[in-house]
């Protein structure tokens, strides 16, 4: 055979292995009924967050502030990322819920630093069928706790813990252990906290609400927050769902009919102040007016009803160039002290002045101008409206030489500030007689001498200023001076609020 006759052979049988032998689909047969319905398809989108079970091994810790993306997280509050960091600045009940929800048994904990403020820093927990709030610093009161448990907040369930404070500028460190029938909380490695429950009786306070009933969260309750780590360990055979990018796909989505979006839930009604009533105190003689006009301002605006009352009803008359306009500031007193009742208001406050001093029950020393010196009658019911207040959980609150009233009253034997934080003005308090010589010491020696514990002047909030520094310990609140009255006002607002 030739060569050529074989190649033609060799090609006949190479194109008859490769020819599609197949019957082709023929085409549909039309007929006479309805056309098919045709379901749009959506165009491609951009890959969700995709939940992802973590598997790292028990008893390992894991970082938690790569999952948190503050766009998408942030619930209240203004939170961003700085040099892996998770800052938050200083808002009202500001929040974010992250996206990972443990299952089982596991510990939890935050490294972090408040900048500034005086409120709660918040770790948002599961527990059983039920999530809560372990928080220090909390309620201006300096308790620690988780709230709530069977509706009852850190004040007046199990868990409340007193003198729990933070440090403004200090890192500390809160951690949380979470068992099948136990909860454990810590605060710089010290047990602070610890409730045997199942946890199906936790809920969120309405200050704190949150999406997803399982998720994680933090918070910081108007103060100016770095939490520099958070971490997640599970123990047992549990895991941990977190939310992560899912990878990009160029698979189309399938078919889908559009539907139409949920409709957004009501907000929450917001906590107001609005209806309570507060009691200013004034002197008769020589009250500082921007430490009653500012507070009042802030009062009203909120919906507070105010009253004024004095030593004797009747008229009151401001020290000179204390903020008065020019009608000279005086002010008709609704009530004399003698007749007012602690049981028709939430909170009073005692205003400044060098006239204050009238009030001071215990005080044994003498003014110079002898209308500071008030008489036995009036300081009796100064001294009885405090401790009536004091009894009934009510808010007693002091402005500039207006905190020696609270010094120098005796609740049960003892001042009402002994052991209080306690904001006092530098300023020199009236001439007069101190321990038997003729002095005119610093206001803050009459808190002092009755074992308060003195911050340092314009400490509080913002640096060198007092425009900021009040200070609530327990139901005292106390501001340094007329600089300090308008947010004394605010904070009265705030704390009647919750």
């Amino acid at each position: 055979m030739s060569r050529s006759l074989i190649l033609s052979v060799v090609l006949i049988a190479m194109l008859g292995c490769n020819r599609n032998t197949s019957k082709p689909v023929p085409a549909p047969t039309p007929t006479n009924g309805p056309e098919p319905t045709v379901v749009p398809t959506a165009p491609p989108q951009p890959a969700a967050p995709a939940a992802t079970t973590s598997a790292a091994p028990a008893g390992r810790w894991e970082s938690l502030l790569d999952a948190i993306d503050p766009a998408r997280d942030a619930v209240a509050g203004t939170w961003t990322k700085r040099g892996g960091e998770l800052h938050v600045a200083a808002g009202t009940g500001a929040r974010l819920a992250l996206p990972v929800a443990p299952g089982g048994e596991y510990d939890l904990r935050t490294s972090f630093t408040r900048h500034t403020g005086q409120h709660s820093i918040a770790l948002f927990f599961p527990h059983g069928t039920g999530r809560a709030a372990f928080e220090a610093d909390a309620w201006g009161e300096h308790l620690g706790g988780i709230q709530n448990i069977a509706g009852r907040t850190i004040r007046d369930n199990p868990t409340r813990r007193p003198n729990v404070q933070l440090e403004n500028g200090r890192r500390h460190t809160m951690a949380l252990e979470v068992r099948a029938g136990r909860v454990r909380g810590f605060l710089d490695d010290q047990q602070i906290v610890s409730f045997d429950g199942d946890g199906n009786n936790f809920a969120l306070s309405d200050l704190w609400t949150l999406p997803g009933g399982k998720s994680l969260g933090l918070g910081a309750w108007e103060s100016e927050t770095t939490f520099h780590t958070f971490e997640l360990r599970r123990m047992g055979s549990g895991s941990n769902t977190i939310a992560q990018a899912a990878p990009a796909t160029n698979a189309p989505p399938p078919a889908v009919r559009p539907t139409p979006p949920a409709p957004t839930p009501a907000p929450m009604p917001a906590r107001t102040a609005a209806g309570k009533r507060v009691l200013i105190v004034l002197a008769n003689q020589d009250f500082f007016y921007r430490e009653y006009g500012d507070p009042r301002a802030e009062l009203e605006k909120a919906g507070v009803r105010v009253t004024v009352a004095a030593g004797a009803r009747g008229l009151c008359r401001p020290h000179a160039n204390s903020g008065q306009g020019a009608d000279g500031g005086i002010v008709q007193a609704d009530l004399a002290l003698a007749d007012v009742k602690a049981d028709d208001y939430d909170a009073i406050l005692f205003s400044g002045g060098w006239g204050s001093s009238m009030y001071q029950f215990a005080f044994q020393g003498r003014y110079a101008n002898a209308v500071y010196n008030g008489n036995a009658a009036i300081k009796r019911e100064a001294n009885r409206l405090i401790g009536d207040f004091l009894k009934q959980d009510k808010y007693v609150c002091a402005l500039c030489n207006a905190v020696s009233v609270l010094a120098w009253a005796r609740i049960d034997g003892q001042s009402p500030l002994k052991g209080k934080r306690v904001c006092a003005p530098t300023r020199q308090a009236a001439a007069g007689i101190y321990n038997g010589q003729q002095a005119q010491p610093s206001c803050r020696w009459h808190p002092e001498q009755n074992g308060a514990r003195l911050v340092p002047a314009g400490s509080i909030g913002r640096p060198n200023t007092a425009e900021d520094d009040v200070v609530v310990d327990g139901k005292i609140v106390t501001g340094e001076d007329d600089i300090s009255a308008r947010e004394m006002g605010r904070r009265i607002v705030e704390l009647l609020a919750r």
